[in-house]
């Protein structure tokens, strides 16, 4: 049989926490965050007391406890053997109590979530909450691990704005947990939060038509992430509305989001045979990128290229030239998303159970306005 994996456990004779409940307490932690794998060997009760230096039957209680919660299970022979988290059952005694924490999961420090988390934090903290911000990486594994850890602590309730919130099984992991709001996760048709990306492409796209320009390249993270595929489907709107067509090879997309893959962008988009002398680039970091591209190889912004994008990010306002954008208000995101969670953690009705922000284009000088 293979060696248990090492326990790092402490407990607090002086705390009022019963010696039982600490154990079981960091043991799911462990679970939690991935230290202990379905099948891994606990150590036995013998070990853990002696371990510890506490009673067997303490040790055993801890043990009863996590096999009641689903988290182990015990079989002669094979000993107490870790199961799948799922995080669904919790002691009633427990879950009865509120933490007063929220669980935020973005995807990167990026400072389009700077307002975003401002408007969580103010409206939590107003209200007696503390946050707990998880940075996810647009990773599935981290997404599902952060879940896990913070369903641990027992939150109160869980906020996510990440991409990979397409990775979160509504019927499998979150029956029974912590409520959860969606935020810019078109996906979910309830307890959402999102911006209009559909008409922030329209608006957008729309400008640069305005100024003349018949041929319009688009520039963006992968289409399959629903939020940068409703701003394509707005591209394409404003398009057809001016009978123009959509040209394939001018559609540029990025394996991710970030100023490195918009500077690439601009470099593939120089090397098409005869590039747009327009772009919409669905995102400000990339454009940013895109721009870099354009000036390195002596290009102007916007006499031979005009560029417009979307966020409104403070870099937008500080690039040279400043960057005509859509705005999309991420602060209100965030209030909203924390006060809807709010009437979910207290079984308050929901007014409304999907709601969409309006987008508002911002003018300044990269389309060749001023």
């Amino acid at each position: 049989m293979p060696a248990s994996p090492p326990l790092s456990l402490h407990i607090d004779p002086q705390s009022n926490l019963p010696i039982f409940a600490q154990l079981r307490q960091q043991i799911t932690w462990l679970i939690a965050s991935g230290k202990f794998k379905p099948g891994d060997r606990l150590p036995t009760i013998r070990d853990l007391a002696e371990q510890l230096g506490i009673h067997m039957h303490t040790a055993r209680q801890a043990y009863h406890a996590l096999e009641a919660d689903g988290l182990v299970e015990t079989r002669p022979s094979r000993g107490t053997r870790v199961k799948p988290y799922n995080g669904k059952k919790t002691d009633p005694t427990e879950s009865a109590l509120p933490s007063h924490t929220i669980g935020v999961l973005i995807p990167n420090i990026f400072s389009f979530y700077d307002p975003f988390l401002s408007g969580v934090e103010e409206v939590a903290r107003r209200m007696g909450y503390m946050i707990i911000v998880c940075i996810t990486r647009d990773n599935e594994e981290l997404t599902l691990q952060s879940i896990r850890q913070l369903t641990a602590k027992k939150v109160d309730g869980i906020v996510s704005a990440s991409t990979m919130s397409a990775f979160i099984e509504p019927p499998a992991l979150l029956a029974g947990g912590p409520p959860f709001v969606f935020a810019d996760s078109p996906q979910f048709g309830a307890n959402s939060i999102l911006f209009d990306l559909e008409n922030a492409g329209y608006l957008g796209t729309q400008h640069l038509i305005e100024h003349g320009h018949k041929r319009i390249a688009f520039i963006t993270a992968p289409l399959t992430w629903l939020n940068f595929n409703d701003t394509y489907m707005g591209y394409q709107r404003a398009l057809a509305a001016s009978n123009l067509t959509v040209e394939s090879d001018s559609v540029i997309e990025t394996p991710s989001y970030s100023l490195e893959d918009g500077y690439q962008a601009g470099l593939r988009l120089l090397a098409l045979n005869k590039p747009p002398k327009a772009v919409f680039v669905s995102g400000d970091l990339m454009a940013v990128g895109v721009i870099r591209a354009l000036r390195d190889n002596g290009k102007r912004i916007p006499q031979d290229f005009a560029v417009v994008s979307k966020d409104n990010i403070d870099i937008a306002g500080a690039v040279d030239p400043a960057l005509t954008t859509v705005n999309l208000p991420s602060y209100q995101m965030g209030v909203e998303a924390i006060n809807m969670l709010m009437r979910l953690i207290s079984k308050k009705r929901l007014e409304k159970k999907r709601v969409t922000l309006a987008s508002e284009l911002i003018v300044r000088r990269s389309c060749g306005c001023g």
